[in-house]
């Protein structure tokens, strides 16, 4: 077999399965995952270990194939002076400054390839960017950060539980909740890439902030004339009401999308970037998910569909049928075309940049809209959809095994999501008799 070079690496392309090509030095490995990312590793033995062990050496093309061999060659001499990765490794995470460490996290470790999610990789990132790099142009924030330690510049040997406790504090004056997110993923930080038993950000639960849970949900009455308001069929062509969506200006894509969040029960993430392969018609019609924020856990991928959430999908289908005009019509060459909730504006130049995903993102303009014209004048996260489905679920088969079933979730959450602990002690109160039954009759005082 010939050497590896650079040429190979690009080309080779990933595969069901994920397979390596040997590198140029004893021991060097270079992988291909399914995912498509490649990554090379250097394979020795120890002492104390019957098989061999793997040392990462980065990613490609970040880690180039000249760097990678010199990596492997520098563990094979420590290895030969008794000098084993894991331990040099650990030595020299320990004297990174802990802006240095973040950065190689990020490249390492918080990736779409070792599955984390896109939106957890960008909320982390987010937080750290304000709090630890202080990358903001918020006077306010920056001026509080002047009464904090400069930790990014602290190597992570040196950082303390009372430097951390001091930033924590000072960022839960502005937001509680960051400071609590703030908290969780340094924790996450440390244990996935330091690995160190002393974590300086294990923050005591005592100390941690209360957060208020988000409860709010549609009751029947609201559910259906918001409803109402989202799905519009014209009688004559059995097709979405085109004059009744232009005249309220509503995306149609959105408000259909939102009708099915509200007969389904899923994630915003999960139902807008559904394609029709994921929809499995039949006498039990399903749709099936790559992965959910519980599928890690409990592996459920596959959710069966109620009859009013088959009918939004048979409609989107019968209106984007040969019909130009439809919002779910695109030419047979476009990708947009397999998705179920596709966007208008991919490929456009928006503000933050051209737009690169082929389904809708973000239903709140059309969500908070839909409920003004609906008649509910609160203010609701679009995430209320989740709980307005299992509140109503609920209240209507009293069955906290299936909603469990339904959201994909362990009882446990259900039973929040439903909002059952409130409902239990109304129950309880109002099957208290305060009142004798019997008519009172009130004697006249003179």
């Amino acid at each position: 077999m010939g050497k590896l070079t650079d040429a190979i690496c690009r080309s080779l392309n990933r595969l069901d399965k994920k397979y390596y090509k040997p590198g140029n030095y004893p021991g060097v490995q270079f992988w291909v995952l399914t995912s498509g990312t490649k990554t090379w590793y250097y394979q020795y033995r120890t002492p104390n270990k019957k098989y061999p062990v793997s040392k990462r050496l980065g990613n490609y093309p970040h880690v180039g194939l000249v760097e990678a061999h010199k990596k492997a060659k520098q563990l094979a001499q420590n290895i030969f002076n008794g000098i084993y990765p894991e331990e040099q490794e650990k030595s020299d995470i320990m004297k990174m400054q802990l802006g240095e460490a973040l950065k190689n996290y990020y490249i390492d470790e918080l990736t779409e390839a070792n599955r984390h999610r896109p939106s957890t990789i960008k909320n982390i990132k987010a937080i750290f960017k304000v709090w630890i790099f202080r990358n903001t142009y918020d006077k306010e924030i920056l001026n509080k950060l002047l009464r904090a330690d400069d930790i990014q510049y602290k190597k992570l040997s040196s950082i303390t539980p009372k430097m951390f406790k001091n930033l924590f504090q000072i960022v839960g004056s502005k937001s509680p909740t960051t400071a609590n997110r703030l908290q969780n993923y340094l924790r996450k930080f440390w244990n996935d890439y330091v690995k160190e038993a002393d974590n300086p950000f294990l923050m005591k639960k005592k100390f941690m902030y209360d957060e208020n849970v988000y409860l709010d949900f549609l009751d029947p009455t609201e559910l259906k004339r918001v409803m109402k308001v989202l799905v519009q069929v014209d009688q004559r062509t059995g097709r979405l009401n085109k004059d009744y969506y232009i005249k309220r200006k509503l995306n149609p894509v959105s408000c259909l999308l939102l009708a099915f969040l509200l007969t389904t029960g899923r994630r915003t993430e999960e139902a807008s970037s559904l394609t029709w392969n994921q929809y499995l018609k039949g006498d039990e019609p399903r749709i099936r998910l790559f992965e959910t924020k519980t599928s890690k856990k409990n592996q459920k991928l596959i959710f069966g569909l109620g009859d009013d959430a088959v009918k939004v999908l048979n409609l989107i289908l019968k209106d984007r049928l040969n019909n130009p005009d439809s919002r779910f019509y695109f030419p047979v060459n476009d990708p947009r075309n397999n998705c179920i909730f596709p966007s208008k504006d991919y490929g456009r130049k928006l503000a933050n940049g051209k737009c690169k995903s082929l389904h809708i993102i973000d239903p709140d303009k059309t969500w908070d809209k839909s409920l003004k014209l609906g008649g509910v004048e609160r203010h609701m996260k679009v995430y209320a959809t989740r709980h307005t489905f299992a509140t109503n679920f609920y209240r209507e088969t009293r069955d906290i095994k299936a909603l469990a079933e339904a959201l994909g979730t362990t009882e446990e959450i259900a039973l929040k999501y439903a909002k059952l602990v409130g409902q239990t002690v109304v129950d309880g109160i109002n099957k208290i008799k305060f009142f004798d039954e019997d008519k009172v009759i009130l004697k006249q005082v003179n």
